[in-house]
């Protein structure tokens, strides 16, 4: 009999709900890890099926006990206390959710040995807090896989086996086409950020990120791409409003607020990589800075 594969999830948020509830469908043996060991972590998918996610404390977590381990926040954010912790379990692979530029080469040096990928997340997740049940709702777009293995220098083949160890959760894509997304949609989040969450007023300041985006096209993927035109970025929204079966603006708007400084980060990485200018990227930096 095969052993169940060990899954750690740092973070007991949205993602480590969702995440959780996908990945024990797989046959894993999944935990979150929190600071507290108190936090019921409850995840329901959009047929309102309901799943609790086990959550242990990182002191608790035992050295050389994972096979896969998940970092919800950026790996520099980590507290030395907690990063300690996570690096004495000894992960054979570690998943980098962070899209900014650089964190996957953090990750390396903090897990020596560990194979390292990026798993760019596809699905979304809204949670609430109810005194000390986390309750997240989530939803993966229809024959897309809730995260992405992007492949980084030094496991070239780690997507592939990731995604055979953990199907219909885990996917592959290559690293061109997950910049691509993080180019298309960035601007908008910082857009997005920089109003404050505001659903309407974003609606009408969609001229910028769509600028700042056919410089980040060329910036980061080498392609040369037009400003989509706001028109045409509201009908895309307006669809993701009536597919989403929660409320997209109100995600959209909290989600991006409290990633303004992630957003903020691949900026400045996209900035540092040309010596070009990028008006529009340049001026969509300086406002989020200033509401930072």
């Amino acid at each position: 009999m095969t052993e169940r594969r060990r899954v750690l999830i740092q973070g007991a948020g949205a993602v480590s709900a969702a995440a959780g509830a996908l990945l024990a469908g797989t046959g894993a043996d999944v935990r979150a890890a929190s600071r507290r060991a108190d936090v019921l972590l409850t995840a329901v998918d959009p047929r309102g099926v309901v799943a609790h996610v086990p959550v242990v404390r990182y002191a608790d977590v035992e050295p050389g006990t994972v096979d896969l381990l998940i970092l919800t926040s950026a790996p520099g954010v980590l507290d030395d206390g907690v990063a300690t912790t996570l690096a004495a379990a000894r992960p054979e692979t570690v998943g980098v959710t962070s899209p900014v530029i650089g964190d996957a080469a953090v990750a390396e040096r903090m897990f020596p040995g560990a194979g390292i990928a990026t798993l760019a997340p596809g699905l979304l997740s809204f949670a609430t807090a109810r005194g000390t049940e986390t309750r997240a709702e989530f939803w993966v777009p229809p024959l897309a896989p809730a995260f992405a293995a992007v492949a980084v220098e030094g496991s070239p083949g780690l997507p592939r086996r990731l995604a055979a160890e953990y199907p219909k959760v885990i996917g592959r894509t290559p690293a061109r086409a997950a910049a691509a997304v993080g180019a298309a949609m960035v601007p908008y989040a910082a857009e997005l950020a920089i109003v404050g969450g505001d659903w309407p007023t974003f609606l009408r300041r969609l001229k910028r990120p769509g600028r700042a985006m056919a410089e980040a096209m060329r910036v980061d993927v080498g392609l040369p791409a037009p400003a989509p035109p706001p028109i045409v970025v509201r009908a895309v929204l307006r669809q993701l409003c009536r597919t989403v079966p929660f409320d997209f603006p109100k995600f959209a708007g909290n989600h991006f607020v409290r990633h303004a400084d992630q957003s903020l980060r691949i900026l400045d990485a996209w900035r540092a990589m040309t010596p070009r200018a990028t008006p529009a990227l340049d001026a969509l930096r300086e406002d989020l800075a200033a509401a930072l």
